[in-house]
């Protein structure tokens, strides 16, 4: 991977998914500062907030914060593809990790619990169905490979990343994407998830 970073103070969102909130994104925060990037993270509740309103939200902080880069994780990459493709002239680059545009196996097989079905809020429909979504200019696609997680279990065949199947976080019609020997939780903790979001950021590609 290349070690190209983006000029120094440049600003990105970073938007959390439905279980994992804002904390989860603290050390990947850190680590971008190394790439010459300042982290906003976006507060929302994925449980309450409609996708429309989350989105629109998103594009208010880009605007407000003069941000040119945003990244989502796992649900949070929802709401970012959303935003791209209602404000294309509204962010530079876009990183998404572990975003379940297929919907979620894991995610069906819990929801036909009654009792579990409240974890999920308004949020279900994208975790069980997806959301259809053509090409994405600027868009890049971070997929995990590591099946260690505690849905490990509900992922039987196929490469995971132990909450996600490999080919439920593929976009229809993406250029840029790259698949990561890394868990769920791993595309925001590791290192070299940081590197790969700080070369695509800087550059438009994942590397050579």
């Amino acid at each position: 991977m290349s070690g190209d970073s983006c000029p120094p103070n440049d600003k990105v969102v970073l938007v959390p998914g439905l279980w994992f909130g804002r904390p989860a994104l603290w050390l990947l925060a850190w680590r971008l500062r190394g790439h010459g990037l300042r982290a906003i993270l976006y507060r929302y509740d994925a449980r309450s907030t409609p996708l429309p309103a989350a989105r629109e939200a998103l594009a208010r902080l880009m605007a407000v914060s003069g941000a040119h880069y945003v990244v989502g994780y796992s649900l949070g990459g929802i709401v970012v593809a959303d935003f791209c493709r209602y404000h294309p002239r509204a962010y530079e680059r876009a990183v998404v990790l572990g975003a379940p545009f297929r919907g979620s196996r894991a995610a069906r097989r819990l929801y036909r619990c009654p009792a579990l079905r409240g974890l999920f809020g308004i949020a279900a429909p994208v975790l069980v169905h997806g959301l259809r979504l053509g090409a994405i200019p600027r868009l890049g696609v971070v997929t995990g490979l590591k099946p260690y997680g505690l849905a490990r279990c509900l992922l039987a065949g196929g490469a995971h990343d132990g909450v996600l199947r490999a080919c439920e976080t593929r976009l229809r019609g993406a250029r840029d994407a790259v698949a990561l020997p890394l868990s769920h939780a791993g595309l925001v903790m590791s290192r070299l998830s940081a590197r790969v979001i700080g070369t695509y950021l800087a550059c438009g590609r994942f590397g050579d």
